[in-house]
């Protein structure tokens, strides 16, 4: 078998707060089906620059969709899933290539900038009350996938859409789940062809996702226990702190 090398220079101090980060993003994810990758995209940026972090924010998310999937299939609306999910599937290309052309401090900046104005728009209660049904979830797919290939961030046009619904939360959270999985394993045929998968990545993933499937599996029990309320407090000040952070570091 051939030497596998040990990426030594990634493993110092900044690899604490990637753990850290990783398992309060497992937390949310495993609660409500999302927002992961929204902290994580931001702060693992900051920590590895976004051409490292992009990459590793998306591949941890593979434990918690193997995870949390099998449920959300026999609930999700899959009409509504794949409206979203196929268009978001073909731009996530576009996304990739300015990931690796634009300026990895304007790029990191630029994730730490969506990820606020999300927290922002949901802290203040706004819910989507324009027109719904195939065509505009198309064109909310297709900002999705522009997003999340650009920055590792597919939810927030998604995330507000489907939250403005009248939709049951755990509708919501199932749909949320399947079109999150379906990007997460688009999103590495996408990184595996620009070649952005690397050793070293592999290794950071390997170790993260320890934290973050412990956060995962913990923020799935709370699911059924915590309140609504709580939760979104909870999560909307984690989102609103960790975007101020990178925007101004």
């Amino acid at each position: 078998m051939p030497d596998i090398p040990f990426p030594a220079d990634y493993f110092d101090t900044r690899l604490i707060f990637a753990v850290l980060s990783v398992f309060a993003a497992g937390l949310i994810r495993g609660f409500s089906g999302f927002g992961s990758a929204l902290i994580n995209a931001p702060i693992l940026s900051l920590i590895w620059g976004p051409t490292v972090g992009v990459p590793v924010a998306a591949l941890v998310e593979i434990a918690p969709a193997i995870q949390l999937t099998p449920k959300a299939i026999k609930i999700a609306h899959w009409k509504t899933v794949w409206a979203f999910s196929i268009p978001a599937v073909i731009l996530l290309p576009l996304g990739t290539f300015i990931l690796v052309s634009v300026p990895a401090d304007d790029m990191r900046r630029a994730i730490g900038a969506i990820v606020l104005v999300v927290a922002l728009i949901l802290w203040s209660g706004w819910r989507y009350r324009g027109p719904r049904g195939t065509g505009p979830a198309i064109g909310v797919g297709l900002v999705g996938g522009a997003l999340a290939g650009a920055t590792g961030v597919a939810g927030p046009p998604v995330i507000l859409y489907l939250m403005s619904s009248d939709d049951s939360p755990a509708l919501t959270r199932a749909n949320l789940i399947a079109y999150f999985t379906i990007i997460l394993f688009g999103f590495i045929v996408v990184l595996t062809l620009k070649g952005l998968i690397t050793i070293e990545i592999a290794w950071l993933v390997g170790v993260l996702l320890v934290p973050f499937v412990v956060g995962a599996a913990i923020g799935t029990k709370m699911f059924p226990l915590a309140s609504e309320k709580t939760f979104r407090i909870i999560a909307l000040t984690t989102l609103t702190v960790s975007s101020l952070y990178v925007l101004v570091a």
